[in-house]
């Protein structure tokens, strides 16, 4: 490929990261302006059950006391992992840690962005319940989140960011007693727009676990990587290049870094004597997009390569899990309660997810479990000014129903045989359709919004807080 095109492609990435904190500065002017959404209802709650088997109460008890390690690196799809079957080895640390877990092979984010993303990992909520789907919205504060509930146990807590999106100003602090926003310590714009080497996020957790290695913890490591800008360092800026996908190949080459740093951070935990005394969980909080559908970056769907993510587990010897695949759809949502009912914690009833406990300990599902994904569109409001841009994406067994522009978009899509999702069946399919969308509406109705693909649907926000962006 010439020259030109890949500049072109590059720079289309670039300004995609840029409009994203232009879009920021202006929804901060924007505060308090234009006319607010209708009133919420309230939703219907569904309690969460914690799994009752004897082989689940051997899991609890072999994770009595243990400590809790979140793993999280942004902006990484599923099918770009070598350990998910990609042509490519761009993640052998993570896949060693994948090799002593149970891992999910179909895991979804609830949306393609950070923020609305990590929101429902910490309340087990959708984006149509938490409302964090701004730009300037933030957590929702009514409701128990997964390090509160880690704390109430005596557990010492504690969280590193390098995304600025995770920040305390939109009440991702709550609940940890020490929140590092390591992101302040690059300068963001002269930085090569935003980018926060993977390596300040090792050296900036590394003392805090040397620090509390004897105290029972729960720490959540959030990398930016593989989240563009795709600068990676040498050896990583050329390993995966190859003409013409130049910009996945810088995109591989910023995974495989965070990877080579993630291992870093394994060994040291390893190091303290804390792997057999922990369990670890790896994941992403959405994909990235490479043309597949007309998109790059993320945000704006929610096609396969924007919401398909890993997700892994890994126990203490005490619990006697075996490391497995396991082919069940699970949702980000579903991973605060099986963490609560792991620890034998309360599962709030603010929470939407379900715990999956059942399926750590090898144990087969009754009913098949459905994942909904949202997306923001393009719009810094999340829907509230232009709801036209919001799609859901309802994935189930087998296929996917994919609803956008306020309903009039119905899209069904075969992932035995489409794995893609490029070739649209809706149209020969009208009882999928129609079942998967039954499926959906009684999903809307537990949720506190009612999502705009259906009749009398508008987009819920969470209010904004008085946080705006500091230089």
């Amino acid at each position: 490929m010439s020259k030109t095109p890949f500049s072109m492609r590059f720079q289309s990435a670039r300004l995609a990261f840029f409009s994203i904190v232009l879009a920021a500065l202006l929804a901060a002017a924007l505060v308090g302006c234009g006319g607010r959404e209708p009133a919420a209802r309230p939703a219907r709650v569904v309690p969460v059950e914690a799994a009752s088997s004897p082989a689940a109460q051997a899991l609890r008890a072999g994770a009595e006391g243990a400590n809790l390690i979140i793993i999280l690196i942004d902006a990484a799809r599923a099918d770009h992992f070598s350990g998910f079957g990609y042509e490519w080895e761009t993640t052998s640390c993570i896949d060693a840690l994948f090799d002593e877990s149970i891992v999910f092979e179909e895991a979804y984010a609830t949306a393609p962005n950070t923020k609305a993303s990590t929101a429902s990992l910490f309340t087990s909520q959708h984006p149509d319940t938490h409302g964090a789907v701004g730009v300037f919205s933030g957590l929702p504060t009514e409701c128990t989140n997964l390090a509160e509930a880690m704390k109430s146990r005596g557990y010492v807590t504690g969280a590193f960011s390098a995304n600025p999106f995770l920040a305390e100003c939109f009440g991702f602090a709550r609940g940890f007693d020490e929140f590092f926003e390591v992101f302040r310590e690059v300068d963001l714009v002269p930085n090569q727009e935003g980018r926060v080497p993977a390596e300040r996020m090792v050296a900036a957790g590394v003392p805090w676990l040397r620090e509390h290695a004897d105290e029972q913890f729960f720490v959540y490591f959030h990398f930016l990587e593989p989240h563009a800008p795709y600068d990676p360092p040498p050896p990583f800026r050329f390993q995966f290049i190859r003409p013409p996908d130049y910009m996945m190949g810088l995109y591989d080459g910023n995974l495989g870094y965070v990877d080579d740093q993630v291992g870093e951070l394994l060994e040291e935990i390893d190091r303290l004597g804390l792997t057999d005394h922990s369990v670890i969980v790896f994941l992403s909080d959405h994909g990235e997009a490479f043309g597949e559908h007309g998109r790059f970056g993320h945000t704006t769907t929610v096609y396969q390569e924007m919401i398909y993510v890993p997700l892994s587990f890994r126990f203490p010897p005490g619990c006697e899990a075996s490391p497995q695949r396991r082919s069940e759809i699970i949702s980000l949502a579903d991973v605060m309660p099986t963490l609560l009912d792991l620890y034998g914690l309360d599962l709030p009833d603010t929470m939407q997810g379900k715990s999956r406990l059942g399926l750590l300990t090898g144990e087969p599902e009754g009913e098949p479990c459905y994942a909904v994904s949202r997306s923001r569109g393009d719009d810094a409001t999340g829907g509230v000014q232009q709801p036209e841009q919001v799609s859901y994406a309802l994935t189930g067994p087998r296929y996917t129903l994919l609803l956008g522009d306020e309903g009039r978009r119905v899209e069904l899509y075969d992932r035995e045989v489409d794995p893609g999702l490029q070739e649209d069946i809706a149209g020969e399919n009208g009882d999928v359709v129609d079942e998967l969308r039954q499926r959906f509406e009684g999903w809307a109705e537990t949720q506190v919004g009612r999502p705009v693909v259906l009749p009398g649907g508008h987009v819920y926000a969470a209010e904004e807080r008085t946080a705006s962006p500091d230089e």
